[in-house]
């Protein structure tokens, strides 16, 4: 809100011509569509908290998922020489557009705050009454102290970066409690300079 203010009194300060107001109401309009998406995701996280998510459970195909959130990413991946690999297979109960999200989430994480000419790896393992999903990318910059803090609500890894990449630092934390709500599990772990994401969801 504050940088609306900030551009509207810039933006009446002087007389200008139909092009450059042109100019200053799409970035108007772009401030608006990210103030609007962080409403969204704390109202989402406001109904999370309060055990008000609903899940339209059924069969998930976590590698049919997966392997379409690659095909989606990899043309923004190639720009910076970048690949995504996904192996393994898993079946969980669960909402497939909940899930989407949280690993559209992680996915999306991984290709902007990874090197480039590097592979986010995504592999799936059954274990007994549940799937265990891992994504492994390595980081470009400084592995937070303690991963815990990435699932905070706007919390930056790299606040050098807060300017250069889109959203809220919500995405984490949305992510987490997707998981949550369907009874699984999400952590972190560094491993030399690769931080792994592993995600653990029941089958049944």
């Amino acid at each position: 809100v504050s940088n609306l203010m900030m551009q509207t009194q810039f933006a009446l300060a002087k007389e200008r011509d139909v092009s450059h107001y042109r100019e200053i109401l799409f970035a108007y309009l772009e401030e608006l569509k990210r103030l609007s998406r962080m409403t969204s995701d704390m109202l989402f996280l406001a109904r999370s908290e309060h055990g008000l998510l609903q899940l339209d459970k059924h069969d998930v195909d976590l590698a049919a998922e997966l392997n379409e959130l690659r095909e989606l990413f990899e043309p923004l991946a190639d720009e910076t020489g970048k690949t995504i690999t996904v192996e393994g297979e898993g079946v969980v109960a669960g909402d497939s557009d909940m899930l989407r999200r949280a690993f559209s989430n992680l996915l999306s994480n991984a290709i902007k705050y990874s090197p480039d000419n590097t592979c986010t790896a995504i592999h799936l393992e059954r274990d007994s009454d549940c799937v265990n999903v891992m994504i492994t990318n390595t980081m470009s910059g400084q592995v937070p102290a303690n991963l815990e803090r990435l699932f905070d609500r706007f919390y930056r890894a790299d606040s050098s970066r807060v300017h250069n990449t889109e959203g809220a630092g919500l995405g984490l934390s949305i992510t987490r409690s997707i998981i949550h709500a369907h009874g699984g599990e999400l952590s972190a772990e560094q491993q030399g300079r690769e931080i792994v994401f592993s995600v653990r969801l029941l089958m049944d």
